[in-house]
């Protein structure tokens, strides 16, 4: 077996790797993405770049030969790519989020600036579901319904709906509207999101680290705003698409 054909399955088996722990993941083909010109793709280049990741957007492709996008800017430069460049291309398009690997085929400054890509052979993907749930590690700070603070706690997982808040002060019962207050990062931009929950269910243990009882918290989000609602979606699909192992 050639050197490049062991690195080809090594790089499969490592692709593989960062989709299987969800169950309704699996290989798809080109055609399953429906990729259109224009289509915002984010690409993450060789470290040779100096860029971990940027975006682009889809020119074209010829099938089974190559993917036709645009170059990558990140800080409002140009992502100096050469050929044989390998890069990882992930994209969310309707309710999958796709990735794949490719390597530069040549790099075009004429008519536009534009980059060929190998044409990819191995896909995977994951159908996100309302219910697709993401590991998360964001400080929040929780208001009771009456408005006194209840203090800081740690938001565990994260979905288009709900989460899992953990913290070592009662929220109260059941039923029971909260106020959660937390930043997150949205391609690079801080944005603070300031929403109310329904407390859905509770759960009681022993704080492992110190004295007293840690509570976890199932939370609905509580009638969300069209805003807030794009805001956690889109943290959500960034989630699912930029670290796949965080799918629960």
């Amino acid at each position: 077996m050639s050197e490049d054909t062991g690195n080809e399955d090594l790089q499969r088996d490592e692709l593989a790797e960062e989709h299987e722990e969800d169950g309704a993941q699996r290989g798809y083909t080109f055609e399953d993405m429906r990729l259109a010109v224009g289509d915002r793709l984010q690409i993450e280049c060789a470290a040779s770049t100096g860029v971990r990741r940027a975006f682009v957007r889809v020119v074209g492709y010829v099938d089974g030969i190559s993917l036709l996008v645009t170059t990558p800017v990140a800080g409002g430069r140009r992502v100096e790519l050469i050929e044989n460049d390998p890069v990882i291309v992930r994209v969310f398009s309707r309710q999958s989020a796709f990735a794949f690997r490719a390597s530069v085929l040549r790099a075009c400054r004429l008519p536009l600036d534009y980059v060929h890509l190998s044409f990819p052979s191995v896909i995977q993907g994951s159908v996100i579901r309302k219910s697709t749930r993401v590991r998360t590690q964001f400080p929040v700070q929780v208001n009771t319904q009456a408005g006194s603070a209840a203090g800081e706690g740690t938001m565990l997982n994260l979905s288009a709906t709900g989460a899992l808040i953990q913290t070592h002060a009662s929220l109260g019962e059941p039923g029971a509207i909260v106020r959660l207050r937390f930043d997150v990062d949205l391609h690079g931009l801080q944005t603070e999101l300031d929403i109310e929950a329904e407390i859905r269910n509770v759960q009681q243990a022993a704080d492992a680290e110190a004295e007293g009882i840690e509570y976890h918290y199932g939370v609905d989000f509580h009638e969300l705003g069209a805003e807030d609602r794009m805001k956690i979606k889109s943290l959500v699909y960034q989630t699912i698409i930029e670290q796949p192992r965080r799918i629960i």
